[in-house]
Formats: structure tokens, C-alpha cells, sequence
């Protein structure tokens, strides 16, 4: 089977976090672990990529999975620099390749801003942010139980003081749902340097799967959430970046399906689109960052105490990796998850999938269909869009 271009590499340099937010899919046990990536594992690594076909034209390298930044820059530069030259050094000299990073952004300082100035046009960061203090410190605190914002918005303003552009991505939690105005204007002085923002619910943190009312209940304040912010942006209420939520939805509805980014669900987690490698080099695909430790509850789905591991990039080429009759089986259940989807749901065709996982821990079962996460991230966030379409002047100006 044909599989790739690889258009994302996530790689956990570490696991460690110097916060302890209380929606973190990774384990506490983890985020306290202060082993690294070394430099001579991720030579191995992009030795072993860029030995394989399923490399294109382009790949962006991302750290993710824990806090990069508790490694320093000099870390950073000679990783960056050890990739290059393996680049140099492969059939793939051709390829560009851009790398990002994932941030709470608690520890920016004069070194971090000197690197991305460095390495402007190939270096780009994220920030995690949830909005203002009061949002934002209810579950982003630190191992001490003292809150992040201050440090985080610090990090976000020396960015913007120095000119460099980031992206935001922030979780919206049932306490949040309830102030729409007050999340996204929180951003508005930073507008001019957030290239892209993107909102997510960690609902499934907080919903009973069997409690028909509070799922319910739960929709209804999403979707008084989303017309809130809605009609703020048609209104002109506020000075905002580019939603991804929203033009991606439009993509997918809009857009012809030639023309348009792969945004559908089978093309969200195809294998090698995306590959996480761990510090150890077990690698995973499908989703980026599905790391053993995220999947500890699946563990032995496949008989193997691995979750959805499927090889080691520092024992295996990724062609023997390809192989593997176990990527063949996971890949098998995914497609059935998909399949059941498309039969059943009318809403599949702007469903950007992700969901496999939640059906399997729902009910057990991959070929199964609706969860309370489908209902809500992809049913009620459709509908709720789709009236506003019918009402508002110009809705494709939120694209």
C-alpha cells in the first residue's frame, strides 16, 4: 500500500511540563520526567525519514507533547541544524522544511526571541492560551498550584514587541462557555501578530456519556457560545485574526472537493500524513502527538502493551515500519469507523474526523457512530454555523 507524502513530523523532545493544567491528555507521571530527545536520536530519525519515499516537497518538523521550551535554545539550534544537514546529505536536498513549536509561552525571554529572530522565515511557534486571567488560570496553573497567565501573556506581548508572529490555540471549558465577548477580545491587542487562532472543548473532561440532560445542556451553551462570537465578528465588535474553526468548516462545505485542503475525516488521519516520534523513537501515526502515554488506556488494544505504537525509528527503517501488519490492522478499524460514519451520519461530509479513539472508549467498538463529542464538536458547531449563514450578510468574511 501507497502511503505518505509525510506532511508533519511531531517530536516529543520532552515530556516534561512546568505546568500541571487540569485538561492535559498526558499523564501526570510524564509531564514530571526530565529525560530529553538527543541530538544523535534525532539525527537517527531524520537519517531514517529521509531515506524514505514517503517524503515530498515540503515537511514541518514540530515539537509538541510536553513544553519545548524547558529546553533551551542551544538545544534547539544544533537540533535544527543536525536536520539540515541530514537533509543535505539525502536524496530529499530538494525538500523544504519548516519547523514549529507548541508553547504555553510561560518562558520566553530574551534567548527565545534572539532564536526565532535567527531563524525567522523557517521557525514558527504557537501559543496556549485560554483567553483572559480568569478564564485562563482556572486550569492552566503551575506544579505549585500558582497561576500561568501573567507568564503567558508576558511571553505573548515580548513576541509582539519584537515583531514575531504566532498562532493561538485555546480551550474553551464549561466555565468559559458562558463569556464568548470577554474570551475573544481578551486577544484583540495581539491581533496584528497572531497569524492563525484555533478553539477547543475538552468536554469529554467533563461530560457523563450516559446523562442525556447534561449533554444536552451542554450543546445548548455551545451553541449560544458560538452565535455569540458569531454575531460579535459580523457585527464588527472586534478586531480578530483568522479562525481556523471557521474557515476550515467552510472549506470543507464550501470549497469543491478538488480544489480544497484534505480537511475530511479519512484525510485527517491517513497513515504517514503525520508521524509522532517519542524520546524512546517508538513512533505513532494517524493523529499528531498519539503518543503510548495519551493511549495508556488502550494499551493493549492489540495484544502488544503498545497502544497504537507501531515501530521504533531507531530499530526499523520506516519502510520495514510501513509494513507492519499491525499499522495494516489499525488502519482497518479506522476505515470502519469512517465507513460507519459515512453510512449513517448526514454530517460526515464536514466532519474533520478524529473522533475514532472517543467511539472505541464510547462504546467499544470502532464501527460504531454518533458519541456526545460528535454531537456537540461537529453537529451542534455545523448547525449553529450553518443558521448564521442563513442570516448573515457576508458570512465567508469570518473565512
Amino acid at each position: 500500500m501507497q502511503y505518505g507524502p509525510i506532511e508533519m513530523v511531531v517530536l516529543q523532545g520532552t515530556s516534561y511540563c512546568n505546568l500541571n493544567c487540569s485538561y492535559c491528555y498526558l499523564s501526570e507521571a510524564s509531564r514530571r520526567r526530565t529525560n530529553r530527545m538527543s541530538i544523535e536520536t534525532i539525527r537517527e530519525t531524520f537519517r531514517n525519514l529521509f531515506a524514505s519515499e514517503m517524503i515530498g516537497s515540503r515537511l514541518r518538523v514540530s515539537w509538541h507533547s510536553g513544553e519545548p521550551f524547558v529546553l533551551k535554545p542551544a538545544y534547539y539550534r544544533e537540533a535544527i541544524e543536525a536536520i539540515r544537514d541530514e537533509l543535505a546529505r539525502s536524496k530529499h536536498v530538494n525538500t523544504i522544511v519548516d519547523f514549529d513549536f507548541q508553547t504555553n509561552g510561560t518562558l520566553i525571554n530574551s534567548d527565545w526571541i534572539s532564536f526565532f529572530q535567527d531563524y525567522a522565515g523557517s521557525v514558527t511557534l504557537g501559543i496556549s492560551c485560554d483567553g483572559p486571567a480568569s478564564l485562563h488560570d482556572r486550569h492552566r496553573k503551575n506544579w505549585s498550584g500558582k497561576s500561568s497567565h501573567a507568564a503567558t501573556e508576558a511571553g505573548m506581548q515580548a513576541l509582539c514587541d519584537s515583531g514575531i508572529e504566532f498562532d493561538i490555540t485555546s480551550v474553551v471549558s464549561p466555565d468559559g462557555l458562558d463569556h464568548p465577548e470577554a474570551f475573544i477580545s481578551y486577544f484583540e491587542p495581539f491581533t496584528t501578530h497572531i497569524r492563525e487562532f484555533h478553539f477547543n472543548l475538552h468536554d469529554e473532561l467533563f461530560i457523563d456519556p450516559d446523562d442525556e440532560a447534561q449533554i444536552s445542556d451542554y450543546a445548548r451553551r455551545y451553541k449560544a457560545f458560538l452565535t455569540r462570537l458569531l454575531n460579535a465578528i459580523s457585527e464588527g465588535q472586534h478586531r480578530l485574526p483568522k479562525l481556523r474553526n471557521f474557515s476550515s468548516f467552510f472549506n470543507r462545505l464550501l470549497v469543491d472537493a478538488n480544489d480544497r485542503p484534505q480537511y475530511d475525516a479519512r484525510s485527517m488521519s491517513a497513515p504517514f500524513k503525520t508521524v509522532s516520534i517519542e524520546i524512546n523513537g517508538d513512533l505513532t501515526t494517524f493523529y499528531a502527538g498519539l503518543t503510548l502515554d495519551e493511549c495508556g488506556d488502550l494499551q493493549n488494544l492489540y495484544g502488544d502493551e503498545l497502544g497504537f505504537v507501531i515501530g521504533n525509528i531507531l530499530e526499523q527503517s520506516l519502510d520495514e515500519i510501513a509494513q507492519s501488519p499491525k499499522l495494516r490492522q489499525v488502519a482497518a478499524d479506522f476505515e470502519n469507523s469512517h465507513a460507519a460514519c459515512e453510512r449513517g451520519c448526514e454530517y460526515f461530509e464536514v466532519c474533520s474526523g478524529g473522533y475514532n479513539l472517543i467511539k472505541y472508549r464510547r462504546h467499544g467498538r470502532f464501527d460504531s457512530t454518533e458519541t456526545p463529542e460528535c454531537r456537540i464538536h461537529v453537529k451542534t458547531f455545523a448547525d449553529t454555523v450553518l443558521e448564521h449563514m442563513e442570516t448573515a450578510t457576508a458570512p465567508h468574511e469570518m473565512a
